[in-house]
Order: C-alpha cells, then structure tokens, then sequence
C-alpha cells in the first residue's frame, strides 16, 4: 500500500472472524489456483511453448476471488486484458482456458480470443478485452439489459486503473448513474498503469474521489490484497445493485506482482518496494489472519498443483486450427419477412417511413429501444423519432448525454445482453467518437468468442451534405467501415429499400451500420407493405441498359438518373445499379451487370480516393477485367473537407454534367 494511502486511513481491512476454516480454506484455494496457473502460464510462455501476448495478474488474486465469493452463476461479470483470474474465480476451468490462451480448438473460444478475448456466458463471464477501458459501456449496457428485462442480475465490471483515465469511465459512470443500473465497477488499483505511477496520470487523492462525486453512485476503499475485506465490502455492494438501489464503485488497493506483460522488465519500480508489496501477498495474508496451518495449506497446494498440471496437458495435447476455424462465425444469418413489394402502397416520406418501421418493429419486438441524443421530445435531429416517446415510453426511448463513445459501447453490450438496441447519432461526423466501441467491440465480439454471443445492433447515421452544414457535419464516412469485417454497411437511396434495409437491420442478429443520407429525408416513395425485408448483400437493377453501368448508392442515384437521360437521348443505353448494401457487396449483380455492358463508372458523392468506389471496382476487377471494353471510371466529390459556402459546397460536389463528362468518353473512345 502507498504512503498516501496508509495516511489517509480509509482502506476497510476487513476482519478474520467472520470466515470459519473450511471457508478460509476455499478461499486460498481460489487464489492459490489463480496463482499457479499464472506461474505456469509464464513458464509456458518463457520457453516458447505458447505464443501471443498476456498479462499476469500475480499478486492481485483477492479481488476477483472476493468478488466472487459474493456472485451467483446467474450474475455476469466483463474483465480486462489481465483478466484470468477474473475467469478462474467465476468458475473457469483451467484446462479450457490454457487451451484457448494456446491457441487450440478444445480453447473456450476456439484459439481465436486468445489471452485477452475470452467469453464464457454459461458461468455469467461476458467476456474479456484488450482495450484499456473499452469494456466499461458494454457492461453498462449488460445492465441495462438486466433492469429492463427484470433478470434481478447484478453486472460487475472489472477494470484497471488505467481504465479510470479515459473517457469510457466517466462516461460509464455518469450513465450508471443516471438510470440507476445494477453495475458495480470493481476497480484494481495496482498502482501503475503499464509503467506509470497513478500520480502522474490522475489528478484525484482516489478513484473513490472522482466516483463519489456522481448522483446515486456509492464508492468504497478496500485492501484488494485482503481477500476477507473484499468480500465484506463488494456483497453490501452488489445487494444494492440488485435491489435497483443504484451502481457502485469498489477500488481495490492491491499490487501487480509480475511485469505489465511478459517482456516487461519492471524498470519502473524498485525491488525494495516489490519486497514490501510481497509481505503483503494475498495468499499470506489471508493464511495469517485466518491462522490457516502448514497442513492444511500444503495440501491445498498438491491439489492445485495436479489441476494446473492437467490442465498444461491437456493444451499441450489438444488440437491447433486451421483456416476452417479462422473463417467460423462469421456467417450472417438471414431473416423473415417478405420480399416482394405490395402495389399501389401509400405515399410517404424517407422520414414517416423510417419512424414507422421504427413503430412496427418497436410494437412486434419488446426488445426493441431507441438509444441516443435528443430523440425524445425533440424527436433527432432530422424529426425521424418525432412522437415515438409519447407513444412508448421513456424506458424504451432513452434520450443520453452528449457521450457518443459511451451510448454506443452500452448498446453494444445491451445487444450482447438479449435486447435490440437502435442507437441514433446525431450526425454521422460523430461516428468519429464512437469507433473503438464499434471496430474493435460490435464487430469483433461474436467472433472472437466463437459465437457464443450475438450482437443484434443497429446504428442509425444521418450522413453527407446539407447547404452549408461545413466540414464537421456533412461527411459520409461509410468508407471505413466497409473494410471491417463483421460489419454490416447499408445505405438505401429511396423510400421502399430504406424500409426493408432498416427492418432487415433491426431484426438481424449482426451489428449494422444504417446510413441515411440527409437529402433524402424528404424524398417520397410508396410504402411497400408491413414485414417486408431487403436481404443484406442485395443490389437493385434501377434501370436497364446495354451500353454501360453506373455503380452507385445514396444521394447520387438520382444524378446517375438524369446522367442516364442524357445520354439516352445521344443514343446510348445505360444500366443503374443501386448497391444499397456496401457490406456486403452483391457481387453477382454488379459482375453480370459490367459483363454485359463492358463498360463502368462508380459514382458516389465522398472523396474517390480510398473510397466505397475502390473498395467496390478492386473487388471485382479480377473476374470483370476480361469484359471490359475501356477502363473503369470513378466520379465523386472533391479530395477536401466539406466548405461551409453552400456555393463552394455545390462546386466540389458530383453532378449530372461530371458523370455525363466521364461516360463519354469511356462509349465514344472504345
């Protein structure tokens, strides 16, 4: 323990006269397991008998073990990079989890989560991550998941604290405490993060300080290298959270025993105060309080010893994968509704068809929500949600604060947490604050656990231009995410395939990117009918043509449109193919598409360069080169932020004229 800390004189220590021996004796077993596996995990590592990276948790063993002491299997838990310990307290097993840290196919998650991905839903352990902080809204919006849908869970969210600097912290906290959520963020204070001392990287006298300070949070100091104190202060907690009475906050004051990670030579630190640090080992402890004898603690140990042994061989035997399990878990699987388009359906709107396929979707599934800024009373930015809180409630249309990152992040773990959580960006641009929680959480998540959770998530994005909204307001960023595998890119560019997009969306079980050009919102269309789906991956033949073929999506459609009568009337047939799906890409259509005509030209409105265009033509280059009659065109807007003049908007924008100027000489030429 610090100097500051000793001085201030508030780390509860517990006592030992509330555990009998049998209990003391489970107890250091846990550690004692968490330990030994640790050592020999290293051991395997050293002599390069397991690869990868991982992070130790020697010497930190009482927390994880005292939390659990007050779980029940049912209750579910997030953790950290240095997280086996938090595995092995909830009832891991070692074999499994040296299997998955080895890279083999009898591993948890296959090999592919590996030390810092690990996710075991059946024992309540929701997974592992090695993003410093990133896993703090996902466990926020596990326990949004168990307060609406009345589980009487409680959520704990393990964290390091470094995690207490970033801006998911303060922003998890502040969402916990507005909605009142059964969470307890279980903070191991080890004193460094990597290799810097907490006082040079937090202005606080604790983390208890900065949490104390939100409404309806309670934060409590405890010895994290006392396994009883922990246990007696993170129960009352945890009973609290699951009466509804609000989250709490734990800091465990505890040390990190080992170096960062394997290659680290704790430089840093002295070994005067590592030897001060291991007098205050867990393991002894909990033998001196609890006056656990040499017996009893020997053959405790000779147990141990024989799981962890089996354990080793058990991974080192077990079976390494191959390219069929790299390539596992990421099929997307298709959902019901109708395909075909009912006649004559009622004019409407871009705007009143999204809200009412919001509606629908919201009265046929309870585990459909709105998440996101000013949809309420204000009904979004662009009135889609305009009605929607009268009609179902501030439960299910859950306005937050300006906190992109954090409101993404808890939609993505209420997904993982059984519901259908829609979260709405005020603008796309914002997308920016928010790409930890989608790229490496929502799109990974499923995989790197093997598919043993789902992540149906849908993220609504008003994108692209709009007279003057300037550089910050009117990108359309759709570009890079459709190089993320496991993401889901769709952007409709008329009423009937915005319906069906959106609902394929909302009732998929993938997380989807759903882009809505800001233009469009007035553009009408006929309503295609209830039920009815557009299937990912599926482009539509806007207009036949034999001469050449417009690749497009969004706003621009309606340029290829006119472009296409321009050129009809020279005497040229042109095809218009609407991609609607960025990712997937239907790759059939556009193929046939270039091989009749021979020709193409990709139009969309944000910059070419490392665009949807080339992501697109370079996919299917190999297989169209042989049909084409002349190179491939690319028309878009100008290689420069967005001006704020709508003048100076409109001059680096594509037009009709542009496209026109680009066709010619691609059907007169060749």
């Amino acid at each position: 323990m610090g100097a500051k800390e000793e001085a201030r004189g508030e780390v509860d220590r517990g006592g030992a006269g509330d555990a009998d021996l049998l209990e003391a004796l489970r107890l250091y077993r846990e550690m004692l397991r968490i330990r030994l596996f640790e050592e020999r995990l290293f051991g395997l590592l050293s002599k390069g008998l397991v690869g990868g990276t991982t992070h130790l948790c020697v010497g930190q063993e009482a927390v994880p073990v005292g939390v659990s002491a007050c779980l029940a299997r049912e209750d579910l838990v997030t953790s950290t990079h240095r997280g086996h310990g938090h595995l092995l307290a909830k009832g891991g097993r070692a074999d499994l989890l040296l299997a998955e840290i080895a890279g083999r196919v009898s591993g948890y998650c296959k090999g592919k989560g590996g030390s810092q991905h690990v996710a075991v839903p059946e024992i309540g352990h929701m997974g592992s991550n090695g993003i410093t902080g990133g896993g703090l809204p996902i466990a926020a919006g596990l326990a949004l998941a168990q307060k609406l849908k009345g589980t009487g869970r409680c959520v704990v969210a393990y964290l390091g604290d470094g995690a207490a600097a970033t801006g998911n912290f303060h922003e998890s906290l502040n969402l916990a405490a507005l909605w009142s959520l059964p969470i307890v963020f279980v903070l191991e204070n080890n004193l460094y993060a990597m290799s810097t001392p907490v006082g040079e990287f937090a202005a606080c006298d604790s983390f208890v300080d900065w949490a104390s300070r939100y409404k309806g949070m309670r934060a409590e100091l405890v010895d994290g290298n006392d396994v009883l104190a922990v246990r007696a202060v993170a129960g009352p907690l945890l009973e609290r959270a699951r009466r509804g009475e609000g989250p709490a906050l734990c800091e465990c004051l505890t040390y990190r025993q080992s170096g960062h990670s394997k290659s680290d030579a704790r430089v840093y630190r002295t070994r005067e105060e590592e030897a001060a640090w291991k007098e205050r080992d867990p393991l002894v402890v909990l033998a001196r309080e609890t006056g656990l004898g040499a017996e009893e603690r020997e053959r405790v140990q000779a147990e141990v010893e024989a799981e962890i042994e089996e354990a080793v061989r058990f991974a080192m035997d077990a079976e390494k994968g191959g390219l069929e399990v790299a390539l596992s878990d990421l099929q997307i699987p298709k959902v019901q509704g109708k395909l075909f388009v009912r006649e004559g359906g009622e004019r409407l709107s871009m705007t009143e068809a999204l809200r009412r396929v919001l509606a629908e979707e919201m009265e046929r599934d309870p585990a459909v929500l709105l998440i996101g800024e000013d949809i309420g009373v204000y009904g979004g930015a662009f009135g889609v949600t305009r009605g929607l809180l009268e009609r179902f409630g501030p439960e299910r249309i859950r306005e937050t604060p300006i906190s992109e990152s954090s409101f993404v992040g808890l939609s993505v773990g209420a997904s993982v947490g059984g519901l259908r959580p829609v979260a709405e960006l005020m603008f796309g641009d914002f997308v920016a604050c928010c790409m930890d929680s989608l790229v490496n959480h929502a799109a990974k998540l499923h995989y790197m656990y093997a598919g043993k959770v789902r992540v149906p998530f849908t993220l609504r994005m008003p994108v692209g231009r709009r007279n003057g909204y300037g550089a910050t307001h009117s990108q359309s960023l759709e570009a890079w995410f459709t190089h993320v595998p496991g993401l889901q890119v769709l952007f409709p560019s008329r009423v009937e395939d915005a319906v069906g997009l959106l609902r394929t969306a909302i009732r998929s079980d993938v997380p989807v990117l759903f882009l809505e050009h800001k233009l469009l919102y007035p553009e009408m269309g006929n309503w295609p009918g209830a039920d009815f789906v557009v299937p990912f991956g599926s482009a539509r033949i806007d207009r036949e043509g034999e001469d050449l073929t417009l690749l497009t999506y969004g706003l621009p459609l309606a340029l290829c449109r006119k472009a296409a009568e321009l050129l009809e009337g020279r005497g040229f047939s042109v095809e218009i193919v609407d991609l609607r799906s960025l990712a997937p890409l239907d790759r059939k259509t556009c193929l046939a598409s270039i091989q009749k005509t021979g020709r193409v030209v990709f139009v969309q409105e944000t910059t070419v360069l490392g665009g949807v265009c080339d992501r697109v033509l370079g996919d299917l280059l190999e297989e169209a080169f042989p049909f084409l009659l002349a190179p491939p065109r690319r028309v878009g807007g100008e290689h420069c932020p967005m001006p704020s003049g709508p003048s100076l908007e409109e001059a680096i924008m594509p037009s009709a004229q542009k496209i026109l100027r680009a066709c010619l000489p691609l059907l007169t030429e060749y």
